[in-house]
């Protein structure tokens, strides 16, 4: 079934080149996470301190994410669709493990942080990370359960984070804010 829908997904590519391009400039590691983060830059700088509060959360749900998938490769690899298949490949070709896809564990560990603390904002995260995922698989270097188990590992890494951690770490929230704002960044 995975390699069904992938199949489907990334057989559109290579029929319209401007859906082409997007889906390119949606699956760079650059553009959708730098969207993300400029966005995040944006609401740390609101100077709101629980906003702020929020954002530390949500950045370090992305830094716990990235140990978890890095633990995952260590003990998994799955190679990339265009390894195995004869894919339309519209993409650099990576060689790490295809599973869980770090980006989207990534964006959606941020995504899911922001939405636990604003809807509307969390609602645009998610468009994001769905968007990348997606272009992901059109452009052939991931499948789509790749994506849906870096979504997971995001999820439930932002969950951890923001609902079970985030009261032990306010000690360490306070100190940083205070050394952020000793250097004019809060």
């Amino acid at each position: 079934m995975d390699y069904a829908l992938f199949r489907l997904i990334n057989g559109l590519a290579g029929r319209s080149p401007l859906l082409d391009e997007l889906m390119r400039f949606l699956a760079t590691d650059y553009m959708v996470p730098t969207i993300a983060m400029t966005l995040v830059v944006l609401l740390w700088f609101s100077g709101h301190v629980e906003r702020q509060r929020q954002i530390f959360l949500a950045l370090l749900s992305v830094v716990v994410t990235n140990v978890v998938v890095k633990a995952m490769n260590l003990v998994y690899f799955r190679p990339r669709p265009f390894t195995d298949h004869d894919v339309t490949l519209l993409f650099y070709h990576p060689s790490d493990s295809s599973f869980p896809s770090n980006s989207a564990a990534s964006l959606w560990s941020l995504a899911w942080a922001v939405w636990t603390f604003d809807r509307r904002l969390g609602a645009l995260f998610i468009a994001l990370a769905v968007l990348m995922g997606f272009s992901r698989v059109y452009v052939g270097v991931h499948y789509p359960l790749d994506i849906v188990g870096g979504a997971l590992v995001g999820i439930f890494s932002a969950h951890w984070v923001v609902r079970r951690a985030a009261p032990r770490l306010n000690p360490l929230i306070d100190r940083t804010r205070r050394v952020l704002r000793h250097l004019a960044l809060t």
